[in-house]
């Protein structure tokens, strides 16, 4: 007789809101909204990086926080941040990361990690659509409008 444990997978919701944003993410503004109304993200003191999980019609299914780190930086790994687009059943992903100090230039490290994100993605069939980095509501890059990816 063996003891054999069987699991499951599940996406909790935490919360949710009504929001005045386009449901369907077609531009930098929209998913820079979209991180800016749901997570706050110019607000915050510290980085944060998130992502949004997309559908096939590049509808959002969800929000979430990947990592909050410290006044500078932010820990980020493909690991972390394709368990929620997987289960989410994601078609494509946005990332998304504040700079606290206000200047949303991307970084060699924020230009490294897209990279390696997007080469993740590609095994896994997921879409790396862009990487928003919020400096504030107004200031704020596209990196794939940069063309950095």
């Amino acid at each position: 007789m063996v003891n054999i444990q069987k699991f499951s997978l599940r996406v909790v919701k935490e919360s949710g809101g009504r929001y005045d944003l386009d449901k369907q993410i077609s531009n930098p503004y929209s998913a820079r909204d979209l991180f800016v109304e749901v997570l706050e993200m110019d607000k915050r003191a510290e980085e944060v990086f998130a992502i949004a999980t997309l559908d096939v019609k590049s509808k959002v299914t969800g929000v979430f926080v990947v990592s909050t780190g410290t006044l500078s930086a932010s820990l980020v790994t493909p690991r972390e941040v394709f368990k929620r687009a997987v289960l989410q059943n994601a078609a494509a992903i946005i990332l998304a990361h504040n700079h606290p100090s206000g200047e949303p230039t991307a970084s060699a490290d924020d230009i490294s990690i897209t990279k390696k994100l997007e080469k993740a993605g590609k095994i896994m069939g997921i879409n790396v659509y862009d990487h928003i980095i919020i400096g504030s509501r107004e200031n704020f890059i596209s990196m794939k409008e940069e063309m950095l990816i």
